[in-house]
C-alpha cells in the first residue's frame, strides 16, 4: 500500500484542499503574461551560462547581441522567459536589501533587465509592439530616468555659475539635443526635454513619450509634427531608452514563427528585417529569439548571410530527466501546499508517488508541457474521480513503450524538406497555443489573412501587400496592409491604440488621413479602416463622412478583435466575412463561426424537456 505513513484525515484534508484549489498543474501553457513559479534549471543550464556571458559581455562593451533558442513544442522556450525575470527580480531585491540570494547562480551578471516581446503575427508596425513591450516592461519611470539622464547631459539641470536665473534654456537644451541626436530625433529630443524642464507642458510631453491618445492642439503645443507610430520615430526612441536606460536591456522575442504563420515567407522576411534594423542601430542590448527546433532550419534559409555571421550559435533546451521530473512536482506541491497555508505532507510525491511518474515520463519522452498534461489528469482522476491511487497506477502503467523511462534523447523529429513548411507550421503550432492579444499589429494582420483565405476559397486572384509603403511629396507613409484584386488597390489600416475598448481618438484620424492621403495620391483606390467601437472626434467624422464612396469603416471591440485574429487562420469570423466583402461583393453561402459569447444557451426548461 502507498502513504502508509499518513493516516487516513491527513490524506481526507490534503485531497479536499486540491479539490477546492487551483493546482499548479492547471495551467500547463506558459505565457508571457502570466508569471511561471516553479523552475527546475536542469535542461536550460547550458544555455544559462551563454546567457550569462553574453549580458555580461554587453555590460562590457555595450555591443549588441543575437542570441538564437530553439526547442520543441512545450519544451519551455516561455517559460525560459519567467525563470530569467524571476531571477532578475531576485537579484533587484538582494541588492537593495543588501542580502546575498542563495538561489541565484553564482555567475549571474548584474545591471540587467528581460523584457518579453511576443511576436506579432504580421509584419507592420513591429518596432511600435517592441516599443510598447519595453514601457510596459519598465514601466512609465523608465522615461523619466532615460530622460533626465539625457537633459543633464545636454546642460538642462546644470546651474548658471552666474546671474539670477537658476537654469539653461529649454531652447538651448533642446539645441545641444538636437546636435547629439539631429534629424528624425528632433521630436522625441524636443519631448524628452519638455518634459523635464517645463512644468506647464510635462504632462502632455509624458503622454506623447509613453504612445497615448492627443489631439492635434495638444500636439501643436508641443511643437511635435509626428506621433510614436512610423518606425523611425519608435526605432529612436527604442534607441534612447536602450542606450540610456543604466544598464543591458534584454529583448526575448518569442513566438517568432507566427509572421510565417499567418502571411507567409514575406512576412517572415520583414520581421527578420526588423530584427537585423534593432541589431544594427542599437547598442547596449541582447536579442533572443526563442524558435521551434523543427522551424529552425527554415529560419536560417530566410536570412541572408550577413545576419546569420552575426548570430551567435543557437542554444538548445533539453527535455526534463527523470530526476528533473520527480524534483519539479515535488516543488509544485510544496508550493501548492505553502499557498494554502499547509504544511506539506509528510511523503512530498503526495498525491500520486514515484510509479506513477515513472509512467507518465515514459509516456512523454520527457517533454514539460505533455508532463504537466499528464500529471493534471491523474491528479484530476484522484481528487474528482475519487479513484483509488492503485488504480490510476493500473490505468497509467499499461502502455506499450519503445525505449527505457531512464532515455532522455527525443526521437529525431522527421525532416523539414519532408513536409511542406507551412503543414509542419501548422502541426507545430496547434500544439503551441499561442497567445491572442488584440493590438494593432496583430488586427490588421488578421484581417488580411481573413480576407486572403476567403479569397483562396472563392478562387479569387488577389495579390497582399504588407506595410504598404507610399509618399506623398517627399514624406514616406505607410499603412499596415494593400490588397490588390480585380484593378483595384485597397489600402488597410488601423491606428496604434492600446485597446480596442476605447475610442481610437487623435490615432484614428491620423490613421483616416493616411488612407485619404493615400487615395488622394492616387496610391490606392479604397480603403479599409478599422477602429475601435465608439471612435469619435469631429475631425476624423468629417473626414470619413467627406471620402464614404471610398472609405469602408469596421469597428471592433476587444472581443471582436481577439476573435477575429483566432479565427483568421481557418475559418474567418462575421467581421472578416464583412471585410473580404468590400472587395468580393457577397459570399451568401459563407458562414462564419460564432463567438462562444454569442452561442445560444439551453435553457434548465428545455434541458428538462430532453431529459
Amino acid at each position: 500500500m502507498v502513504f502508509q505513513q499518513m493516516s487516513d484525515d491527513e490524506k481526507d484534508l490534503y485531497l479536499d484542499v486540491l479539490r477546492e484549489g487551483t493546482t499548479p498543474f492547471d495551467r500547463f501553457v506558459a505565457r508571457g503574461s502570466m508569471q511561471d513559479v516553479v523552475d527546475i534549471p536542469g535542461p536550460r543550464s547550458k544555455i544559462d551560462r551563454f546567457m550569462f556571458r553574453a549580458i555580461s559581455q554587453t555590460l562590457s562593451d555595450h555591443s549588441t547581441r543575437l542570441i538564437p533558442i530553439i526547442g520543441s513544442a512545450g519544451s519551455g522556450k516561455t517559460h525560459a522567459y519567467w525563470a530569467y525575470k524571476n531571477m532578475e527580480r531576485k537579484m533587484q531585491i538582494a541588492e537593495t536589501e543588501k542580502v546575498e540570494e542563495e538561489e541565484l547562480p553564482s555567475n549571474l551578471p548584474s545591471d540587467w533587465t528581460i523584457v518579453y516581446v511576443p511576436s506579432p503575427p504580421a509584419a507592420s508596425r513591429i518596432l511600435l509592439h517592441v516599443y510598447t513591450c519595453l514601457l510596459d516592461e519598465l514601466s512609465s519611470s523608465i522615461i523619466k530616468v532615460v530622460a533626465e539622464k539625457l537633459v543633464d547631459k545636454w546642460g538642462g539641470l546644470k546651474k548658471k555659475k552666474l546671474g539670477l536665473f537658476g537654469g539653461q534654456d529649454l531652447e538651448v537644451t533642446i539645441s545641444n539635443g538636437i546636435r547629439e541626436y539631429p534629424g528624425i530625433f528632433s521630436d522625441c529630443v524636443k519631448c524628452l526635454a519638455i518634459y523635464v524642464m517645463d512644468k506647464e507642458r510635462s504632462a502632455k510631453a509624458e503622454r506623447w513619450l509613453l504612445g497615448e491618445t492627443m489631439d492635434l492642439d495638444e500636439l501643436t503645443s508641443l511643437g511635435i509634427s509626428s506621433v510614436i507610430e512610423s518606425d523611425d520615430i519608435c526605432l529612436a526612441m527604442i534607441k534612447l531608452i536602450c542606450e540610456n536606460a543604466g544598464k543591458t536591456v534584454i529583448l526575448y522575442f518569442d513566438e517568432i514563427e507566427s509572421p510565417y504563420r499567418m502571411h507567409g515567407p514575406e512576412a517572415e522576411t520583414k520581421f527578420l528585417e526588423v530584427l537585423k534594423r534593432l541589431y544594427n542601430e542599437i547598442q547596449n542590448v541582447v536579442i533572443v529569439i526563442a524558435v521551434l527546433k523543427e522551424i529552425w532550419p527554415r529560419i536560417l534559409e530566410t536570412t541572408d548571410q550577413a545576419m546569420r555571421s552575426r548570430m551567435e550559435q543557437e542554444r538548445e533546451l533539453e527535455y526534463f530527466k527523470f530526476d528533473d521530473l520527480l524534483l519539479y512536482f515535488a516543488k509544485s506541491m510544496e508550493y501548492f501546499w505553502a499557498q494554502n497555508n499547509l504544511n506539506p505532507p509528510i511523503y512530498p510525491l503526495f498525491p500520486l508517488n514515484e510509479e506513477i511518474l515513472k509512467a507518465i515520463y515514459a509516456k512523454t519522452d520527457g517533454n514539460q508541457r505533455s508532463i504537466i498534461k499528464l500529471i493534471r489528469i491523474f491528479v484530476d482522476k484522484l481528487v474528482y474521480d475519487e479513484m483509488p491511487l492503485e488504480d490510476v497506477i493500473k490505468e497509467a502503467i499499461p502502455v506499450s513503450v519503445k525505449r527505457s523511462s531512464k532515455a532522455t534523447v527525443k526521437p529525431t523529429a522527421p525532416a523539414v524538406s519532408d513536409v511542406s513548411i507551412l503543414d509542419k507550421i501548422e502541426e507545430m503550432m496547434a500544439d503551441e497555443d499561442y497567445t491572442i492579444e488584440a493590438n494593432p499589429a496583430s488586427v490588421a494582420g488578421a484581417a488580411l489573412k481573413s480576407i486572403k483565405v476567403l479569397g483562396e476559397k472563392y478562387h479569387k486572384d488577389i495579390k497582399i501587400n504588407l506595410d504598404f509603403k507610399f509618399l506623398v511629396g517627399k514624406r514616406s507613409y505607410s499603412l499596415a496592409g494593400m490588397i490588390e484584386y480585380n484593378g483595384n488597390k485597397y489600402g488597410l489600416e488601423v491606428p496604434s491604440v492600446k485597446t480596442f475598448d476605447k475610442s481610437g481618438g487623435v490615432a484614428a484620424f491620423y490613421a483616416t488621413k493616411r488612407i485619404v492621403d493615400a487615395i488622394s495620391t492616387k496610391q490606392i483606390n479604397y480603403g479599409i479602416l478599422i477602429v475601435p467601437v465608439g471612435t469619435g472626434g469631429n475631425k476624423y467624422k468629417s473626414l470619413i463622412e467627406q471620402n464614404k464612396g471610398t472609405m469602408f469603416k469596421f469597428e471592433l471591440n476587444d472581443d471582436s478583435a481577439k476573435f477575429l485574429i483566432q479565427q483568421a487562420i481557418k475559418m474567418p469570423s462575421k467581421e472578416g466575412l464583412l471585410m473580404s466583402q468590400v472587395l468580393f461583393g457577397d459570399l451568401p453561402d459563407y458562414i462564419p463561426p460564432v463567438p462562444p459569447s454569442e452561442e445560444p444557451q439551453e435553457s434548465e426548461e428545455s434541458t428538462d424537456e430532453k431529459e
